[in-house]
């Protein structure tokens, strides 16, 4: 059973721009309510995609800059990577089947 893998501003260019494989990253708080509701679907998804999609998360609070960064603005935000670019972004708690249609379409 694979797991999310937690990311940082230090590993954020090496694990998400240089990877080939779709990303789909949570920018998440502790805070959060919705945040934390998301957490089955992310461990359920990183599991059904283990060798086709990485699945991640970021901490916005030891990682403000990288959110700002990336805009993001509210929380969850979901967002996908593919060749280093962000192709989609979604916010608030999302179905695992729309998540996992999103990933499918960046395979």
């Amino acid at each position: 059973m694979s797991e999310t893998i937690e990311l940082n501003e230090a590993d954020f260019d090496v694990k998400v721009l240089q990877e080939k494989r779709p990303v789909l990253i949570d920018f998440w708080s502790p805070s959060c309510g919705p945040c934390r509701l998301l957490v089955p679907t992310l461990n359920a998804l990183a599991t059904a995609n283990a060798n086709v999609a990485v699945i991640a998360k970021v901490n916005v609070i030891t990682n403000a800059s990288l959110a700002a960064k990336l805009g993001v603005a509210s929380l969850p935000a979901l967002l996908i990577f593919k060749n280093g670019q962000v192709v989609s972004r979604l916010y608030g708690v999302q179905k695992q089947s729309k998540l996992q249609e999103l990933i499918d379409a960046y395979l």
